[in-house]
């Protein structure tokens, strides 16, 4: 069998300027972006990868210049044999950037996003699903709604169960006393099958966090996530940790195995994105160490179907007891993504197509494609 080799790379920067409102402790978002790579083989055969873009905006618009000027040029002609090893040798070519530019983030974000397109890309070459390439099996995962204030309404849970899910993720982190009022007055909503997660997203200094975790301590909660951020001292997170009756979650914004492993003194529920470091060349690895430790592995997603897709197959591969984060907010880049399942009594098993099972149709991105960039052989 020919080996594919990469011949084509493009890049979608989509943008909605009228989102639904999605309020965090660092912001709130006024505008939703995504970037989606679609790799091409000699042969036309593709896959698509998501680059972590949520927050800001524009950062969506120098992930695709990276991809266009810098990483693209550089993956062309190579060929899909050893995925990993390709990750590697691009991190070693980019450290002069990375030293120069001071931008490690977002070089392991095009990185993660492009490794995650050539795993689709050779589930879809040998006709298999994804998580079947990398030796797991289709199961129920359980799913859980994300993103969701605190004060919503019973009307507004209504409609979440509606949509099948029986697991939510408040949003939390909030300077005001008021927002853990409304928070526990919703927890008190749900019914005994129900189950509750807050995400503080950093946003509390250690004495404010210690202050709310003291308040939300008779809540039943399967975890309180980033209470304070990832650069935090060890000392500050053990003390929180200590403290704290609820499991800790977190490891979006964890760069590098060495901040992960680190991270396993105070963290329960280890959570890294796929799009916004390592892949799934370094996530999967990463997830079954993680369950061997006796830990818990829960894909952080808060993007398009594409990577919700890909966060399915990876969680699949792994095993486990980890539930999937799923963008509770109305946005119409997820739907432009493509098709993917949707959860019925809570539960979603990723479909049996090959690799993720998941293609965004390029003619119907319409006024969302703001950019389109392309790094081809002979361009």
């Amino acid at each position: 069998m020919t080996v594919s080799h990469i011949a084509r790379i493009d890049a979608y920067v989509l943008q909605d300027d009228k989102p639904a409102a999605v309020r965090a402790s660092f912001g709130t978002f006024t505008q939703r972006t995504a970037v989606l790579l679609k790799v091409q083989d000699q042969f036309g055969h593709h896959g698509w990868g998501e680059i972590w873009s949520g927050y800001p905006a524009f950062g969506a618009y120098h992930r695709a210049a990276m991809i266009e000027q810098l990483v693209g040029p550089m993956a062309l002609g190579r060929a899909l044999v050893d995925i990993p090893a390709l990750q590697e040798e691009w991190e070693t070519a980019l450290l002069p950037m990375l030293r120069l530019a001071g931008e490690p983030g977002p070089i392991a974000q095009v990185l993660a996003g492009l490794d995650c397109a050539l795993w689709d890309l050779a589930a879809r070459v040998q006709g298999v699903p994804l998580y079947e390439l990398l030796g797991g099996a289709a199961r129920p995962l359980r799913a859980y709604a994300s993103g969701v204030s605190p004060s919503l309404s019973r009307a507004q849970l209504d409609q979440l169960r509606a949509q099948g899910f029986g697991a939510f993720k408040f949003k939390a982190g909030f300077p005001e006393d008021s927002a853990l009022d409304d928070l526990q007055r919703t927890v008190a909503m749900l019914a005994g099958d129900e189950i509750a997660m807050i995400d503080a997203n950093c946003g509390w200094n250690p004495d404010q966090a210690h202050r709310a975790l003291a308040r939300i301590r008779s809540l039943p909660l399967q975890w309180t996530e980033e209470p304070i951020g990832c650069e935090r001292s060890p000392t500050e997170w053990r003390a929180l940790r200590a403290a704290s009756a609820h499991p800790f979650a977190g490891g979006e914004n964890l760069l590098g195995l060495a901040a992960f492993r680190a991270a396993y003194e105070w963290l329960d529920v280890i959570q890294p994105d796929l799009g916004k470091w390592g892949g799934v060349s370094r996530v999967l690895p990463l997830a079954k160490e993680v369950l061997d430790r006796g830990l818990r592995y829960c894909p952080h997603a808060f993007g398009t179907n594409v990577g919700l897709a890909l966060a399915a197959h990876v969680l699949c591969a792994a095993g486990g007891d980890g539930i999937l984060e799923m963008d509770a907010n109305p946005n119409p880049l997820r739907i432009l993504s493509g098709a993917f399942v949707t959860p019925e009594q809570g539960c979603l098993i990723p479909p049996p197509r090959p690799g993720i099972g998941v293609d965004p149709d390029e003619r119907a991105m319409g006024a969302y494609l703001r950019h389109h960039a392309v790094a081809a052989r002979g361009s």
